[in-house]
């Protein structure tokens, strides 16, 4: 696995790997690349909205190593939430009550006309809007508004239930996994089939999922101060991190003796991290060679993160 030194790492100018074009499709709904700015290094957006839910996930290169790793753990993540929580159906948006709702009911209020006061009954579909009056000085108060409920009842058992899926990428994974879920709503009254906290359980169990399957990685950075001090710092970048700060007081050692202590700190805070093979790899691979008389310059010091080969990263 290659090392990365932190220090030389400049942010580069790259051309989108994906087409604006493809936004709505597989390969590119609810995704956005971000390019390396002042604010943060490059990455993929994940940016979806589920049930009045919006979910927002930022997968950095840094993190997972190249564009394409990181575009292929926002498109799982992204997959992996759709596949869990369905949109809501035509049924469910229909009788969705709006703050401005008076009577109860949606699609149902109380108007007047020119021709008297009237309980209307509305419907609005892909097809068009569906509008019917009913006359309060003809049935009577409740009898009109009676009428009017009625009237939208029948309209919504006509409709057929469908997802609210506004990409084709959507509605197939909602095809696929949730067709057993066009459930007609019962009433004219709301209805919801997924409550809140079931939802955010959802998301948050993705998201603990998506955590421990970050790549894992070392984070090392050995620089001297003046004042006959070395400081070590270990970090295993995980999401919450752990880190270790030691130093080394060098006013008695040698270079050979400081560099060997640094050794010491790594090896044991790294075995601490994950487990003395891990160790063993890092101080083979990289730390015994960065860490020698030839290679460590004092005044520079390194500050370097590697990713952990996949046999290792599976303990």
């Amino acid at each position: 696995m290659a090392l990365v030194d932190m220090d030389s790492t400049l942010p580069k100018r790259r051309m989108k790997a994906h087409s604006p074009q493809t936004k709505h499709d597989a390969e590119g709904y609810g995704l956005n690349r971000e390019e390396a700015n002042e604010r943060r290094g490059a990455g993929w957006w994940v940016s979806l909205r589920r049930r009045g839910h919006k979910v927002v996930r930022l997968f950095k290169d840094s993190i997972y190593g190249s564009d394409e790793a990181t575009y292929s753990a926002a498109r799982a993540y992204r997959d992996a939430i759709i596949e869990a929580i369905p949109p809501a159906t035509n049924h469910e948006q229909a009788v969705l009550l709006r703050k401005t709702n008076k009577s109860g009911i949606s699609g149902v209020r109380r108007l007047e006309t020119r021709e008297g006061d009237v309980w209307q009954a509305t419907l609005t579909t892909n097809d068009g809007s569906k509008r019917e009056n009913f006359s309060v000085p003809k049935f009577g108060e409740a009898k009109a508004k009676s009428m009017a409920i009625e009237q939208r009842r029948k309209w919504l058992c006509a409709l057929p239930v469908t997802h609210l899926a506004y990409a084709q990428h959507a509605a197939d994974v909602a095809h696929e996994h949730f067709a057993d879920d066009l459930i007609p709503v019962s009433d004219v009254m709301p209805e919801t089939h997924l409550t809140d906290d079931e939802i955010e359980a959802r998301i948050q169990s993705i998201n603990d999922e998506f955590d421990k399957m970050r790549p894992k990685r070392l984070r090392i950075r050995v620089k001297y101060y003046h004042g006959s001090r070395l400081s070590v710092f270990v970090s295993d970048a995980g999401k919450p991190a752990k880190r270790k700060l030691v130093q080394i007081n060098t006013r008695k050692l040698d270079k050979a003796e400081m560099l060997a202590a640094a050794r010491s700190v790594v090896g044991a805070t790294i075995t601490e991290f994950y487990d003395a093979d891990v160790a063993r790899w890092f101080m083979d691979a990289h730390g015994d060679n960065l860490l020698t008389d030839r290679h460590f310059h004092v005044r520079q010091g390194f500050n370097v993160l590697v990713f952990l080969p996949t046999q290792l990263a599976r303990h």
